[in-house]
């Protein structure tokens, strides 16, 4: 619902608020595939390595539930990324790319995930758990194979047209 309803409103009128579709009905699934290379070529005598070269292949699955029906809706994001190694070597790595073990030598693969749980009332959402905020003060950092995530809470209240409210931790 896009209009904005005052409380006194939400209370009169609870059986309007079931317009959403649901919890499965208005989710979505997304699967993003991201090869990356990167070389850079070091021309500085002083420098500790002559290159760096590295390829890898990143896997982000994200999942995004709709709300529950009712005064207040519940729902949950989810996040899954993978990045497999496809050519480094121990000279050669070091490129932030991929995680590098104590020999360095890069990680033939890494991943993780994390789930948010949020929740809606009115045109206030709240999500606590694995966040990816793209907002004023702080944005994820999508610039390399997996995206950078938060863990935290989150707030974001449109009740009076025209203003938006956020708040984070």
């Amino acid at each position: 619902m896009k209009n904005t309803i005052g409380l006194l409103s939400l209370t009169l009128c609870a059986p309007v608020m079931a317009q959403d579709q649901g919890f499965f009905e208005d989710s979505t699934t997304d699967l993003l595939l991201r090869n990356y290379y990167f070389n850079r070529d070091f021309r500085d005598p002083g420098a500790p390595k002559s290159n760096v070269n590295e390829w890898a292949q990143g896997f982000i699955l994200k999942f995004n539930s709709g709300y529950t029906p009712g005064v207040v809706g519940f729902g949950v994001d989810a996040i899954a990324m993978l990045g497999v190694k496809l050519d480094s070597s121990r000279p050669a790595s070091g490129s932030e790319l991929l995680p590098v073990h104590a020999d360095g030598r890069a990680a033939d693969n890494f991943s993780r995930a994390g789930v948010a749980a949020k929740a809606r009332f009115s045109a206030t959402e709240i999500k606590v758990g694995e966040l990816m905020p793209d907002v004023p003060v702080l944005r994820y950092d999508d610039g390399r194979l997996l995206p950078q995530t938060f863990r935290g809470a989150m707030l974001v209240s449109k009740e009076i047209d025209g203003l938006g409210v956020q708040a984070g931790q």
